[in-house]
């Protein structure tokens, strides 16, 4: 991978930790969520406008993704209100790529091959130490309690989610200019989670947090976008696999986030098991 790739890809790993630390650190995350996707698509409009007419061909595609996210982004907030970042995250990112080589087996007929299968369990055994380490208020309790509950369901859904949007996007890029279709999708992905919003905050709880929270709210959603935009200039330098792999770095990052800025208990277990889930995804790529 050259350099310059790396270094873009590194660069939106961090910006992806951050505003993911930022929404857990919010209060209504709903209500943060959706503000943040308003702003970002309202900052990044002029790279949809310039793009031109969106194809009729890809307005599925969009509308589908955009409704998979108001899923994520629901359950994101859930699992963040649940159970330590340093849980939710890696699991949430380590997963997919498992449901993708899930979904690639059933519907597309790929079969992974003896190294694609190792990385899978390297990938998995690394979510199984993350899924059932302790947590800094329960260190001894038991395992089976620990794995199904902390957020660890909602962050497996939230992979579930990831790995259905991806598909959907990968497929629409295909017909259409990947940045523009972003906003597009964001956009969209607010103003269905306008409803349910507007439902369950009313327009009390809507203000109130862009009063508290109007500075990290307007971040979030500028680096959401920009984080994606890295990750597709990083794609056109290098192959795509490799790339999208080390973007997982993130899944470490977030396990020391955690342990750093929000004191939670790291523990040897989860540190070990955010390594393997990164060596996983990594080994996944490099077998191809």
């Amino acid at each position: 991978m050259p350099p310059s790739a790396l270094a873009l890809v590194l660069f939106a790993a961090v910006l992806h930790t951050a505003w993911n630390l930022l929404v857990k650190g919010s209060g209504r995350k709903e209500v943060f969520t959706w503000w943040a996707l308003l702003c970002g698509a309202l900052v990044f409009l002029p790279i949809l406008i310039r793009g031109g007419p969106i194809p009729a061909a890809v307005w599925p595609c969009a509308v589908t993704s955009a409704l998979v996210e108001v899923l994520y982004y629901a359950m994101l907030g859930r699992a963040y209100d649940r159970g330590e970042f340093s849980r939710v995250y890696p699991i949430a990112r380590g997963a997919a790529p498992a449901f993708l080589a899930a979904w690639a087996f059933l519907f597309l007929g790929e079969r992974p091959g003896p190294q694609g299968l190792a990385g899978l369990a390297v990938l998995l055994a690394g979510l199984a130490l993350v899924g059932g380490s302790s947590s800094s208020g329960a260190p001894r309790e038991p395992w089976r309690r620990r794995f199904g509950s902390a957020g660890v369901a909602e962050a497996i859904v939230v992979a579930i989610c990831i790995s259905v949007y991806s598909t959907i996007d990968a497929a629409a890029v295909r017909l259409v200019q990947p940045a523009g279709y972003t906003v597009l999708v964001l956009g969209l992905t607010g103003l269905f989670l306008t409803p349910w919003v507007v439902a369950r905050h009313g327009t009390a709880g809507i203000l109130a947090e862009w009063r508290a929270r109007r500075g990290a709210i307007v971040a979030v959603g500028c680096m959401t976008l920009l984080a994606y935009l890295l990750v597709l200039q990083a794609y056109a330098r290098s192959r795509v696999a490799y790339a999208g792999a080390v973007r997982e770095v993130s899944i470490v990052l977030a396990a020391l986030a955690g342990w750093a800025v929000l004191h939670e208990r790291l523990g040897a277990a989860r540190l070990v098991g955010s390594v393997l889930a990164f060596a996983g995804v990594l080994w996944i790529a490099l077998a191809g």
